[in-house]
C-alpha cells in the first residue's frame, strides 16, 4: 500500500507494489502529457487577461492539442481509479479528504477573490479558482497529516 509523505500531500511512490506503481505512474505521465496539450490550448483562449489568438483558435494544432487532453485525461482518470481500487482505507480516505478540501478553498478563496475582485479590477477566471482549489488540497494533506498520521 502506498506510503503518505510531505506532511500529507504526497504519496512515495517507491512504496507502492508493481502494479500500483505501474497504474499510478501512467496516469500521471498522461495527465502530464494532457497538461502540456492544454497548455497549446490556452493560447487560444487567454488566461490570466492574456490576449487570446482568437485568429486561430480553430487551426488544427489547436484542435488536435483539445483531442490529446481529452483522450489522455480519459485514459489518466481509468488508471487512476485502477489504482485507487488496489488501495487501503487509508490513502482513500486520504483521497477524499483532500479533494473535498480542495473544494473547500475552492468555495472559500474563491469566494473571497469574487468579493474582493469590483475592488481590486480584478475579475476571477477558472485559473484563478483552479489554484483555489490547489490551495484548499495542501491545506487537507496537511490537516489530514496532522490529525491521522502524526
Amino acid at each position: 500500500m502506498a506510503k503518505i509523505t510531505h506532511r500529507g500531500t504526497w504519496l512515495k511512490i517507491s512504496s507502492l507494489n508493481p502494479e500500483d506503481k505501474k497504474n499510478y505512474l501512467t496516469s500521471m505521465a498522461l495527465f502530464l502529457i494532457g497538461a502540456f496539450a492544454w497548455g497549446i490550448h490556452l493560447a487560444s483562449v487567454g488566461v490570466f487577461n492574456d490576449v487570446p489568438d482568437t485568429e486561430n483558435a480553430t487551426s488544427s494544432i489547436y484542435n488536435f492539442a483539445r483531442l490529446i487532453v481529452v483522450i489522455s485525461w480519459a485514459i489518466a482518470t481509468f488508471f487512476y481509479i485502477k489504482f485507487l481500487k488496489n488501495q487501503d482505507e487509508l490513502i482513500i480516505k486520504w483521497h477524499e479528504f483532500i479533494g473535498s478540501w480542495g473544494a473547500i478553498g475552492f468555495i472559500s478563496f474563491g469566494m473571497m477573490m469574487s468579493l474582493l475582485s469590483p475592488y481590486l479590477n480584478f475579475k476571477p477566471g477558472f485559473y484563478e479558482l483552479f489554484l483555489a482549489f490547489c490551495i484548499g488540497t495542501v491545506i487537507g494533506g496537511l490537516r489530514f497529516h496532522s490529525k491521522f498520521l502524526s
